[in-house]
């Protein structure tokens, strides 16, 4: 499987191995051409020197002594090196990588390695060559005389080197360089990975605190070093752990309420059919069949409101729209009067032109909410009343009515879901002012139970106003 830590590692240190490779490349070059040079140095030097001591026609050096002292210091050279590549007190085994010839007349007056066969070269040649003797390859450099006179005299001198030497050089001066050079590498490679590693530890940690969670477990995920890059993130997975858990409380809440709530209504229907079953006359079993038909409007409403409890809490966005309240308040009670008129109630409206901005549909069940508590409720020939105040900031939407005063115990209780104080009145589930509740909330309202004045139970509802001259 692909992983960003494991390919960004190797990326990273294939990359730093790469360009030390080629720094490693361009320094052996560089190497290469600068001990060449000075190699070359040396060998025009040597036969500068050589030449000027030994070749010249007119001197009186005893070249013959000289390389009988020559073959003499190489004798013992070799005798102390006892065929080992080291240093003695007449020099290095080296020397035998060293050739030196001075000529004279075509004819060698002096030789450093006489068992050495005729180098291959032009008498007229001068400055540097190759030549191959046996299976070597030698770097040799030729150089001729000149006479007291500034002519061209019949001596020269050729100083040559095996090439192996300075290869051999070359290797050696590459792996003592080479040698740091891995140490670095596998330093670097090593501080590479552990400082990845320790970069990628909030992500690991991240992955293991989201590996703790579930169904039962969605608190809130925290890391000990939070970063820029994964700061969003966490933030947004504990936005959704929220969300999921307040969800999941819902869902339980619901089922919890639904199979409580819902256990009475059915075991009365229950019963209310088995005596209707055992009814012995007409009117016993009339009787009968409209307690059923009771329990199922009862059952009905219940099961209405359940669902649009649960529509609201799990609602994430809401269809905000200007909203004209006094037409929608209008509309409102417009269908509820048949529900007054029943108990012979007043209910009256006044209110002038009110914007606010909202979702329709759910403000309209607001108030329907409002407006039905007070009408199931006040009781017969009461007086509900609608008004509407406009504010400089907020509409305050009063809704009160006649009814009998309420306890404080009732007071404090009043938006619990599931609580019905007058159990004897209505048929409610005790869930219409929890919505109410709810639908302020979600438009950033207020609702209150206002303490009773005048004889009047009064509602109070306070929305955002929307000024109408924002509207054009």
């Amino acid at each position: 499987m692909y992983s960003i830590k494991r390919r960004l590692t190797y990326s990273v240190i294939s990359m730093s191995l790469f360009f030390m490779v080629i720094a490693l490349y361009f320094s052996y070059q560089s190497s290469h051409h600068e001990v060449y040079e000075v190699y070359d140095a040396r060998l025009g030097q040597t036969a500068k020197l050589f030449l000027s001591t030994l070749a010249s026609e007119n001197d009186t050096l005893d070249v013959n002594y000289v390389q009988k002292r020559l073959e003499h210091w190489m004798a013992q050279i070799r005798a102390l090196s006892d065929g080992q590549n080291k240093s003695t007190t007449y020099g290095h085994t080296y020397e035998e990588n060293i050739l030196i010839r001075i000529y004279r007349n075509n004819r060698i007056i002096w030789d450093s390695q006489p068992q050495i066969g005729e180098l291959p070269h032009s008498p007229s040649f001068s400055g540097f060559g190759y030549a191959s003797l046996g299976n070597q390859t030698w770097r040799y450099f030729q150089l001729q005389d000149i006479s007291h006179s500034g002519e061209q005299s019949k001596s020269y001198i050729i100083v040559a080197e095996k090439e192996s030497i300075r290869e051999e050089m070359m290797t050696e001066l590459a792996l003592s360089g080479l040698l740091p050079q891995v140490v670095l590498i596998l330093c670097i490679a090593f501080l590479l990975y552990w400082l990845i590693e320790r970069s990628f530890k909030p992500i690991s940690e991240l992955k293991f605190a989201i590996t703790q969670r579930n169904i039962n477990k969605l608190d809130e995920i925290s890391v000990s070093r939070s970063t820029e890059e994964l700061s969003p993130l966490v933030d947004a997975l504990n936005s959704l752990l929220y969300e999921l858990d307040n969800a999941w409380k819902r869902e339980k809440r619901f089922t919890r309420m639904a199979a409580h709530e819902l256990k009475t209504p059915l075991a009365v229907l229950r019963l209310n059919a088995e005596n209707a079953l055992r009814s012995r006359n007409q009117d016993e079993l009339q009787n009968d069949l409209e307690r059923i038909l009771q329990g199922i409007e009862r059952s009905d409403r219940l099961i209405q409101q359940l669902l649009t409890l649960a529509r609201i809490e799990s609602v994430h966005e809401l269809h905000f729209s200007p909203i004209e309240l006094q037409s929608l308040i209008r509309s409102t009670i417009s269908d509820l009067v048949p529900l007054a008129l029943k108990k012979n109630q007043d209910l009256s409206f006044v209110g002038n032109e009110s914007f606010v901005e909202g979702d329709e549909s759910f403000l309209r069940l607001l108030f329907t909410n409002l407006i039905d508590n007070a009408i199931r409720y006040s009781g017969n020939n009461s007086k509900i009343t609608v008004n509407i105040v406009n504010g400089e900031e907020f509409v305050d939407v009063y809704v009160s009515d006649t009814g009998a005063d309420v306890s404080e115990e009732t007071r404090l209780k009043l938006f619990e879901s599931f609580y019905r104080s007058n159990r004897e009145k209505g048929d409610g589930a005790g869930l219409g002012l929890a919505i109410t509740r709810d639908i302020v909330d979600l438009h950033n309202g207020i609702v209150e139970f206002l303490p009773r004045n005048e004889g009047r139970n009064t509602f109070l509802v306070q929305l955002k106003r929307l000024n109408r001259y924002s509207l054009d």
